[in-house]
Formats: structure tokens, C-alpha cells, sequence
């Protein structure tokens, strides 16, 4: 009989958040909002990368097989995101942020068996508003 093989220990959602806003951060973005929730979606973190503001969504994922974390951000997904990014948009305290150029990144956290750790992946512009079957932005 074979030795038994440790799982990888789980990432949970905010681990995996906080680590995916370092890489964004070591790469020079500025965190505006972690975790926005409005009652038509979620949004991961919220950053500037220099003046375009940035939508991210990060997805932790054993096994990269059937596209890992980037395929789980589905047009379903992707759709709830930007109804999101419209709920931030049009908050009061937003109005301000509403002229900069904006995009959907996405963040990916998977397994790796070679390192023995998590590897992380950022997908700038991972995705447009025409992506999630929307028609119009704000």
C-alpha cells in the first residue's frame, strides 16, 4: 500500500483576497475597497492602477484542470461583477471615481503540486462589460 499523500491546505476566500491584493499592491496598485457587497453582487477588491480603476475578482482553485479560477468567472459571473461595479459607481461617495477609465481584472490562486503552495495569476482586463452580456454601462 501507497503512503497516503497530504491534501494541499485550503485557501479560504479571504486568504485568498489578501494575497491577491499584495500581488496587485507589489505591482503598483492602490487598494480602494475590499469585499463591496451590494444586493446585486459582490465585488473582491476594488483598486487604482495608476488612474484606471479596477474591478478584481479572485478565485482559489485545486486543480487548473477545466480552466482553473479564470473559467469559473463565467458570463454569469462576470455579468454579476459589473452590476456590481455599477451599484459602486453610483453611490454618492463614488461620484468622483466615475471619469477614469475602468476595467475587470481577475486573480487566480491554484494549487501548485510542484511548489507545494498556491500560485497566484493576475489577469489585467480579464474581461469587458460586452463580455457579461451587458448592453450598457451605467
Amino acid at each position: 500500500m501507497g503512503a497516503r499523500r497530504e491534501s494541499p491546505r485550503r485557501l479560504s476566500g479571504g486568504e485568498a483576497e489578501r494575497a491577491a491584493a499584495k500581488l496587485l499592491e507589489s505591482g503598483g496598485h492602490r487598494i480602494l475597497e475590499r469585499n463591496f457587497n451590494s444586493p446585486v453582487g459582490e465585488l473582491d477588491l476594488i483598486t487604482l492602477d495608476g488612474d484606471t480603476l479596477c474591478f478584481v475578482e479572485v478565485k482559489a482553485r485545486f486543480d487548473s484542470r477545466y480552466g482553473g479560477g479564470a473559467a469559473a468567472v463565467d458570463r454569469r459571473k462576470r455579468g454579476r461583477v459589473v452590476r456590481a461595479a455599477e451599484a459602486f459607481l453610483c453611490q454618492p461617495e463614488h461620484s468622483g471615481l466615475r471619469r477614469k477609465p475602468c476595467r475587470f481584472d481577475v486573480v487566480t490562486a491554484t494549487w501548485s503540486e510542484d511548489e507545494g503552495d498556491w500560485t497566484f495569476t493576475h489577469y489585467p482586463d480579464a474581461f469587458t462589460v460586452d463580455d457579461a452580456g451587458r448592453r450598457s454601462w451605467l
